[in-house]
């Protein structure tokens, strides 16, 4: 499979199409590399609270980070969202009553699984994240716990069957102005002079006009 890392697209959701997020899968292999966590009975034993409770939080939309797809040829690209489309895909999520139900690696349906709290990061530093266990999630980032009633679904995260969260849905596109946030700062961090580094954003600015 060819990786064609000069093809990056912004993912879009709008109020006004059929556009966002309708279900979150419980994966083994989660695209945004984030397992989630069980409440723990202390922040750092990571222990259960109270298995009876069956609560499990993670992330579900990391902001700006770039997920790798591939196209009906085989052919890899990366996309991403911003911390604005987060948001809206976090408001859509709930006003349109889809945080009861979930599957399996986004395939298997399962019931008796609802998210019952859900929040976006506003302080990385002192958020409920943070408190939770979870390290260096960016501002923006969506987080969901999820009440599991199911309990197959439960031996499975207590195996570490499933390890996190994934979102699917519908999603407009656009190609990124810019083709990785890590080009832009490969650059900055580089030994090139000032002038070079700004040879390279004119090339790179002009390469996409």
């Amino acid at each position: 499979m060819e990786e064609n890392k000069d093809l990056v697209l912004e993912m879009l959701v709008s109020e006004d199409d059929e556009t966002g997020v309708d279900i979150i899968s419980f994966v083994d292999s989660p695209a945004i590399e984030v397992d989630f966590m069980y409440f723990k009975e202390t922040q750092k034993k990571f222990q259960f609270k109270d298995e009876d409770k069956r609560l499990v939080t993670g992330a579900a939309m990391i902001p700006n980070q770039k997920i790798i797809r591939e196209d009906s040829e085989g052919n890899q690209f990366f996309v991403f969202f911003s911390e604005d489309t987060i948001r809206l895909c976090n408001e859509m999520y709930f006003k349109q009553s889809k945080n009861i139900g979930a599957n399996l690696d986004h395939e298997t349906p399962v019931d008796n699984v609802t998210v019952i709290e859900s929040w976006i990061i506003e302080d990385e530093t002192n958020d409920k994240a943070v408190a939770l266990g979870f390290e260096g999630l960016p501002k923006g980032t969506w987080m969901v716990t999820y009440k599991v009633d199911n309990v197959d679904v439960w031996n499975k995260i207590k195996s570490g069957e499933v390890l996190g969260f994934s979102v699917e849905g519908m999603f407009g596109q656009k190609k990124a102005e810019f083709n990785s946030e890590d080009w832009l700062r490969k650059l900055i961090a580089s030994d090139a002079t000032d002038d070079e580094k700004v040879s390279k954003l004119r090339a790179k600015w002009n390469k996409k006009k």
